[in-house]
C-alpha cells in the first residue's frame, strides 16, 4: 500500500470503530436487528417458568404453528395451527376449536419483543450477551423484563424479572415440529 494511503486507511478504521460501537448501543438499531432475527427464525422453543409454580414450554414453527404445554395443577396441551386450536387437559383427547384471536396474537408476539433501553453487556457461562429492557407484549402489559441476546445473531437468549423467566432455545432446529394431534374428538369445534 502506498505510504500516503496508510494514514487514510487508519483514519477510516478509527472512524468506523466508534460508529459501530454507537450502532450496537442504539436502541433503534438493536430493536431492528432483534426484530429481524426473531422474524427470520423458522422455529424456536421458549420455556417459561414462574415463581408461582407454573411452567409453559412452547414450540414455534413458522409461519403459524405453536405447541404449548402448560403445567400447573395438571397439564394443558394446546396446539395452534393457523386459525384452529386443539386443546387437551391432562392427557385426554384433543378438542378442536377456533383459536381465540387474543391467544393467536399473544403467541405471535413472542417474535415481536420490543427493545426499550440498552443495558451494559452481561457475561454468563463464558459468553458475553447483549442486554436490554422490555415491557412485555400480550395480555399482561405490565411485565417489565430484562433480556439477553446473542451479539452476533441478535436472537433472544432469555428474558426475565423477579417472578418470571423465558428461555429461548433450539432456533431453527429440524426437530421442532408442530403437527395436528391424531386423537381429536370427532365433531369437536
Amino acid at each position: 500500500m502506498p505510504a500516503r494511503l496508510v494514514p487514510l486507511a487508519l483514519l477510516a478504521l478509527l472512524a468506523a470503530a466508534p460508529a459501530a460501537a454507537r450502532a450496537a448501543d442504539d436502541p433503534a438499531v438493536v430493536r431492528a436487528r432483534v426484530g429481524a432475527a426473531m422474524t427470520s427464525a423458522k422455529s424456536f422453543v421458549v420455556t417459561t417458568t414462574a415463581t408461582t409454580g407454573f411452567s409453559v414450554t412452547m414450540t414455534f414453527v413458522a409461519p403459524d404453528r405453536y405447541h404449548s404445554t402448560l403445567a400447573y395443577n395438571g397439564t394443558t396441551d394446546v396446539v395452534l395451527v393457523g386459525p384452529f386450536a386443539y386443546v387437551s387437559n391432562d392427557g385426554r383427547a384433543y378438542r378442536k376449536t377456533d383459536a381465540p384471536p387474543a391467544v393467536v396474537a399473544a403467541e405471535a408476539q413472542m417474535r415481536e419483543i420490543p427493545v426499550d433501553h440498552i443495558l451494559p453487556d452481561k457475561t454468563a457461562g463464558g459468553k458475553t450477551w447483549g442486554q436490554f429492557t422490555t415491557t412485555s407484549a400480550g395480555l399482561q402489559k405490565d411485565q417489565h423484563l430484562t433480556c439477553t441476546y446473542d451479539k452476533k445473531t441478535y436472537r433472544i437468549n432469555e428474558c426475565s424479572n423477579e417472578g418470571l423467566s423465558l428461555a429461548f432455545s433450539r432456533y431453527d432446529d429440524p426437530a421442532n415440529v408442530v403437527t395436528i394431534p391424531a386423537n381429536v374428538v370427532p365433531g369437536s369445534r
